[in-house]
C-alpha cells in the first residue's frame, strides 16, 4: 500500500510537469496573469539572489534535517528521480506523513525558475520571496486542492523545487497547500545555506 501512496505522489507531481511539457511553448492562456510581488507591481522579474547555491551534487533527503522534518510533521523521507522541469529527471525526495501528504523536494540542475516565467503550459505563476531568495509559486490553473508548488531561485539554471501534495480530499484550501509548500521550501533552503 506505501508503495501505490508514493506512486500516486509522483503521479500529482509528474502532472504538474507534464502540464509545462509538449506542445507550443510561449503561447498559454493562463487563468491569470504573472503577478509581482507587491500589490500593483505586475512584474515577472525574480529578484537577485543574495548568493548562489549550487545544487549539483546535494543529496535532497539532507535538505530537511530530523528538526525540520517535526516542524513539518513528516515521518520518513525516500528518494526518487522525478521529471519535475521540462521532462527531464532531476533527483527529488519525498517526504511523507504515511497516507496524509508528502512534501516532494527537488533539485534542478538543468533549468532555472524563470523557466516557470515563460508561460510554459497550464500554469499559474507568481513571483514571491522565500527568505532571502526570489521564487515562483506555481499552481495548476484551474485547479484547486491538487499540489502547490515553490521553485526557489538558487543559482544560475538551477531550482530548488518543493511541491507539497495532499494524500487525501480533506485538504482543499490551495492557500492553505501553497503556505505549507512555502514554510518547506523555505526550511529546505535553510539547510542547503549550510550545505555550502
Amino acid at each position: 500500500m506505501r508503495i501505490s501512496k508514493t506512486a500516486a505522489a509522483i503521479v500529482c507531481v509528474a502532472a504538474l510537469s507534464a502540464c509545462t511539457t509538449g506542445g507550443e511553448k510561449g503561447n498559454p492562456t493562463p487563468a491569470s496573469p504573472t503577478a509581482g510581488t507587491t500589490g500593483s507591481d505586475q512584474s515577472n522579474e525574480v529578484p537577485a539572489r543574495p548568493k548562489s547555491l549550487q545544487l549539483d551534487s546535494v543529496d535532497t533527503c539532507k535538505l530537511l534535517t530530523e528538526d525540520q522534518m517535526k516542524q513539518i510533521s513528516v515521518l520518513s523521507s525516500q528518494p526518487e528521480n522525478l521529471d519535475l522541469v521540462d521532462g527531464k529527471q532531476s533527483p527529488a525526495c519525498h517526504y511523507s506523513n504515511e497516507a496524509r501528504y508528502i512534501y516532494a523536494v527537488g533539485a534542478v540542475t538543468h533549468d532555472g525558475v524563470s523557466y516557470w516565467l515563460k508561460g510554459a503550459g497550464n500554469v499559474t505563476t507568481k513571483v514571491v520571496k522565500v527568505a532571502d531568495y526570489g521564487a515562483v509559486k506555481i499552481e495548476l490553473s484551474g485547479g484547486s486542492g491538487f499540489d502547490c508548488s515553490i521553485s526557489v531561485d538558487v543559482a544560475d539554471g538551477q531550482q530548488l523545487m518543493v511541491s507539497y501534495i495532499p494524500m487525501t480530499t480533506g485538504e482543499k484550501d490551495q492557500a492553505v497547500l501553497c503556505e505549507k509548500a512555502e514554510k518547506a521550501a523555505g526550511l529546505a533552503l535553510a539547510t542547503l545555506k549550510t550545505l555550502k
